[in-house]
């Protein structure tokens, strides 16, 4: 009966550790605010930032609703700073939701304010952009895809290379398990627990003898 339970338990675990790659892909969530700027409004143009790393033009920061107002917190990231640019970084292979707000820079044309979302450059998903207004309009966007080798994950503004373009905040990227990974863990959390019942129906047994 132990040799049994003692199976049982190795199948269960052998199963979840098989399903486990699926999880070692990237996750990441960012709302660019780990730095507080000061209480007055501004902006500052960055060569990195919470584990982005800017284009030639860097990426712009700002704070404080100096040009509109934060989705989440205090800052926000604008990418055509003095000219067009964009922000990148290095994913693991994977099945992926990629989550991210939104708005247009207030008082901005639409033909300034698109952003595109690439992987490895090549572009898979574009926010155009609209007409900015009197404020700031977060809209969340969402991107499904899938990569199978490390891939350089890249926010680039497009359109107009002025110095005034579409607002980012608050980027997530959450790793979906594929479906062989949800039966494999399906089937270990059955085994464990047919493993822990006998186990339990056991102690009864002897408890009651």
């Amino acid at each position: 009966m132990r040799m049994n339970r003692t199976l049982g338990v190795l199948a269960a675990s052998a199963a979840l550790s098989l399903a486990a790659p699926a999880f070692a892909a990237t996750n990441f969530f960012t709302n660019f605010d780990s730095i507080n700027f000061g209480s007055g409004p501004g902006f500052t143009t960055r060569e990195s930032y919470e584990g982005w790393t800017a284009g030639r033009n860097g990426l712009e920061v700002q704070y404080n609703n100096v040009a509109g107002a934060a989705f989440s917190g205090a800052n926000l990231v604008e990418l055509d700073t003095s000219a067009n640019s964009s922000m990148s970084r290095m994913i693991d292979p994977g099945t992926y939701v990629l989550r991210y707000w939104y708005s247009n820079r207030p008082g901005v044309p639409a033909s300034s304010n698109g952003i595109s979302v690439l992987l490895n450059e090549s572009p898979i998903f574009t926010t155009p952009g609209g007409n900015g207004g009197a404020s700031t309009n977060w809209v969340l966007q969402t991107v499904n895809f899938a990569v199978t080798a490390p891939t350089t994950l890249t926010f680039s503004a497009i359109g107009t290379s002025d110095s005034v373009g579409g607002y980012l905040d608050s980027i997530s990227l959450s790793a979906v398990p594929e479906p062989a990974s949800w039966v494999m863990m399906i089937l270990g959390f059955g085994m464990l627990g047919v493993a822990l019942r006998r186990q339990r129906q056991a102690k009864l047994r002897v408890t009651y003898a």
